[in-house]
């Protein structure tokens, strides 16, 4: 009886289908495929990316995430993102902003801003909170040798949901920001006095 050599199937040696190239040129021949090696390999991709969990919503703001913000701002130096906490037509808004540019170019700051008290924290829909705050900064001096300052006031905020067409009501945009409207005492933001 004579023996042959064995034939491999067609599908072991002709690649076909969607990403089959791919496939032969990772794997090689070595390894047994089924006929349609990439409807296979494009199954495996696709599916998992289909199932994958969906990016979730992004948490609404409050006025508790926009003094976050705020805090990491004066803490990073960053005087434009710190700026963004403020509406801008609110009064003395040029001061501050001369304050919090001075206390970026001048101190390194660290700055941490907790809630002590929320008036309108049962009501959700309010559109304006009333805010009592426990601010606490540390400001040390760019300059060699400089002063350093430590500030712990009770700060009085009020913040204004705005919605992202700029006006206090709803509008098409429909996604809001809260903004501080008012600010007592304001010199809680002041740059570090050198003697």
């Amino acid at each position: 009886m004579r023996t042959t050599a064995l034939s491999a199937p067609q599908y072991l040696t002709e690649p076909r289908g969607c990403g089959s190239a791919a496939l032969w040129a990772l794997w090689g021949r070595r390894f047994r495929l089924p006929p349609a090696p990439g409807l296979l390999f494009c199954l495996l991709i696709a599916i998992p990316a289909l199932a994958a969990p969906a990016k979730p919503a992004p948490e609404p703001d409050t006025p508790s995430a926009g003094l976050y913000r705020l805090a990491a701002f004066l803490s990073d130096g960053e005087s434009v993102g710190a700026l963004e906490a403020f509406d801008k037509s609110m009064r003395r808004y040029g001061a501050i902003a001369e304050y919090i540019e001075a206390l970026a170019a001048q101190t390194e700051v660290l700055c941490s801003i907790e809630i002590v008290g929320d008036k309108e924290a049962d009501d959700d829909a309010s559109d304006v909170h009333h805010l009592d705050l426990d601010w606490y900064m540390v400001l040390k001096s760019r300059a060699d040798s400089g002063p350093e300052e430590r500030r712990r006031q009770h700060v009085a905020v009020t913040m204004q949901r705005f919605y992202r067409n700029n006006s206090a009501r709803p509008g098409p945009k429909g996604a809001a920001v809260w903004r501080i409207t008012s600010i007592s005492p304001e010199q809680i933001l002041a740059p570090i006095t050198m003697k």
